[in-house]
């Protein structure tokens, strides 16, 4: 596939425009802090002092700075610029052990990296969403991944039984029900943006026979969406409660498919 930018602009300018509300939307809130600290185990338990790997759909770096921090290697790439700007304003000022080096490149253009192999790869909160063809991500990552390495994901969860009884209970049923019942959605009709929403066995078949499924859980059980922020700052004892139990029960069946998010770990075949 060969890199038209043309073609992904509308797209990328989305996400300049979201980027300059994405720490008071999701970062700075206090459920969106929940939901990325449950990722940073994750991340924190796989990746280890001297891994170099990769990250797709970076947003504004957090989560590579986190990881350079802590001695891993990091390249990250996304499709904004203005996200890629304020990644490397945060590095700038948390000054990690070892700086992420940050890219514009879109996920879909994975195929013009010469770079590697890398000792794993991540994509958080819901970049692959975006994404319509999986099985392209997978060839070039396995192309590019060490065989036994692995690849961790945070996606969109189908059914989210918190996010029905919010939105019914705010007199909003289409909204209450539309991930459960609608596979994707075209966000604005002036970008190619179509999110889309694979079940957990749908991801797995996409990602075989080169990316094996080892372990997943779910993120957001009973905790709800960075949408009722309101209601997480009205009663923070509450919400402390919520996410305990959610990180406790967040990898037993049937409740990990109950999760606003899941965080799948693969291993490259």
């Amino acid at each position: 596939m060969s890199f038209n930018a043309d073609l992904l602009k509308p797209t990328a300018n989305f996400w300049d425009a979201a980027a300059e509300t994405y720490e008071h939307r999701f970062t700075g809130t206090t459920v969106g802090q929940i939901r990325r600290h449950a990722v940073w185990q994750e991340l924190e338990r796989i990746f280890k002092p001297g891994h170099h790997i990769l990250e797709l759909n970076c947003g504004t770096g957090l989560d590579a700075v986190f990881l350079g921090d802590r001695g891993v290697k990091v390249e990250a790439f996304d499709i904004s610029p203005r996200m890629i700007e304020l990644a490397y304003e945060h590095s700038d000022r948390v000054r990690p052990a070892i700086p992420p080096c940050f890219r514009i490149l879109p996920t879909e253009h994975l195929d013009t990296l010469t770079e590697g192999p890398f000792d794993g790869a991540f994509s958080n909160f819901s970049g692959l969403n975006c994404v319509e063809d999986l099985s392209e991500v997978r060839k070039n990552l396995a192309r590019l991944l060490k065989p036994g390495s692995r690849f961790l994901l945070c996606m969109m969860g189908r059914f989210v039984p918190v996010e029905m009884l919010w939105f019914l209970a705010h007199g909003q049923p289409r909204r209450a029900f539309a991930r459960l019942l609608s596979k994707s959605t075209s966000y604005q009709e002036d970008t190619r943006l179509k999110i889309q929403r694979p079940t957990v066995s749908g991801i797995r078949m996409q990602m075989s026979p080169c990316f094996r499924l080892v372990r997943w859980k779910g993120a957001g059980i009973t905790v709800p969406p960075s949408y009722a922020e309101s209601f997480a700052v009205r009663f923070p004892g509450l919400i402390r409660t919520l996410a305990r139990f959610d990180q406790r029960a967040g990898a037993l069946p049937l409740i990990r498919s109950m999760a606003d998010c899941v965080i799948l770990e693969f291993e490259r075949s």
